[in-house]
């Protein structure tokens, strides 16, 4: 396997907070990120979508700047800024002209440590993204992602959407932007991240001296006690909406935490069962061979302390139990048989070939430093990762598939015109049946 020469610098400013310098791109420009290592898995209960809304209002006007005039300086620099959260982080993302680079920490770590929080523009951001969330009712699809997710992770931090809901962005107040600021920046760890074509030692020197002024605020946050998923019952809930003339299927399973050793076990089954597009195995047995669906898949997310699998397709109202049911024997045959040995090497052999893709921009770069960076994974290890995936084999596919896909727990979500297809499920277990139309985005 090709090896790549991606060994950032690395300043320590303490234990807890650091700076990744690496040299990369091939034009003149920086990136600078402040990883913070926490997001919305913080939001309080009533007010889900406050750390992503909390990282935007970072970025509307500083006590220096309106939003007018921080965003007409971030133009003059050549770049862009923005703010957003994720699970287990939260993220300031500048960039600008290389030869600008002083100016650019200077507005990063302007917009840190003095956040205007303007009401004026919070109730903008706050009717843009409840504007979005009244455009999901419409789409089912959109629906029945985000209630998939609720109900896979109920029990813990995650159970709601990142964005939020309509109810809880309309609870969020300007003073609760500030209060959130208040708590998470003063006391969880945070890593900046500099991408830059040349990186020179006196801009190295002012991007510790001025991000050391931000450890010098903080206070010691005492880790919290790791929350575990609890033990879901499996559940079957079907959002009736008289008017679709096909389904939208979704079928979860608890997974594995990110750090959990046989993470790259799960990335390759994955691939094989459904994240392979037609590599995989649902889309050869749900499309290929019963034309149920035109498309098909299995997606994962494997966060701090829990993870999720999720399978989502849709078909024709007629065939929506047949679909489910075909799922289900795929998953029961793939336990039991695993992939061949041609199917477990194409897919080896896709990871193997896929890494550079993935790395050939500074943003794709980022991505990636930022995945690991999370959970506090070394970066160079995305590489001897590609190289435990060449060495799974079938027998470590078929016992994570066998820990995972347990249907006996599973989480169903079906969206659709449920008298054409309801009494086929009743002889499941917790099998709930609600209007559509009561369901909130």
């Amino acid at each position: 396997m090709k090896t790549f020469n991606l060994n950032p610098i690395e300043i320590n400013l303490d234990s807890n907070n650091k700076i990744l310098a690496l040299p990369y791109g091939k034009v003149p420009l920086s990136y600078l990120v402040m990883l913070i290592k926490a997001g919305s898995e913080k939001d309080p209960k009533g007010k889900e979508g406050l750390a992503d809304l909390w990282a935007e209002s970072m970025t509307l006007g500083t006590k220096r700047r309106s939003l007018e005039e921080l965003n007409f300086q971030v133009e003059k620099l050549g770049g862009y800024l923005e703010g957003s959260a994720g699970w287990d982080f939260s993220l300031l993302i500048l960039s600008g002209l290389e030869e600008r680079g002083n100016e650019l920490l200077d507005i990063l770590f302007e917009i840190l440590s003095e956040p205007d929080f303007p009401s004026s523009e919070i109730e903008k951001a706050k009717e843009r993204r409840l504007s979005n969330l009244l455009q999901f009712k419409d789409d089912p699809s959109k629906m029945a992602d985000r209630l998939i997710w609720n109900m896979a992770m109920e029990g813990t931090p995650y159970a709601h959407p990142i964005n939020g809901s309509l109810s809880s962005i309309k609870n969020i107040t300007p003073e609760d932007i500030g209060h959130f600021h208040n708590q998470i920046l003063p006391k969880e760890r945070f890593t900046l991240f500099i991408l830059s074509k040349e990186l020179k030692a006196e801009f190295l020197k002012k991007a510790e001296k001025t991000f050391f002024k931000l450890i010098m605020q903080k206070e010691k946050n005492e880790k919290p006690p790791e929350t575990k998923p609890s033990t879901l019952q499996p559940q079957i809930l079907i959002l009736d909406r008289p008017d679709l003339t096909q389904s939208e299927i979704r079928i979860a399973f608890s997974s594995i935490s990110r750090k959990d050793d046989r993470y790259h076990v799960l990335k390759l089954m994955n691939y094989l069962l459904g994240g392979g597009g037609f590599s995989s195995r649902l889309m050869e047995k749900v499309r290929s061979q019963k034309g149920y669906t035109y498309s098909i898949r299995s997606s994962f997310s494997s966060l701090k302390t829990c993870g999720t699998l999720i399978i989502s397709t849709f078909t024709p109202t007629d065939t929506t139990y047949a679909t489910f049911e075909e799922i289900l024997l795929t998953i029961e045959d793939f336990i039991k048989q695993g992939p061949t040995e041609k199917e477990l090497e194409e897919a080896k052999r896709f990871f193997e070939k896929s890494l550079p893709l993935r790395l050939e921009t500074p943003k794709q770069l980022l991505n990636e430093m930022i995945s690991r960076e999370t959970y506090d994974l070394k970066f160079q290890d995305l590489f001897e990762e590609i190289e435990k995936i060449t060495k799974v084999k079938i027998e470590e596919i078929k016992s994570i598939a066998n820990e995972i896909l347990q249907t006996q727990k599973m989480q169903v979500l079906i969206i659709g015109n449920s008298q054409h297809f309801v009494k086929n499920f009743e002889d499941f277990k917790n099998l709930r049946v609600v209007p559509y139309k009561d369901v909130l985005p």
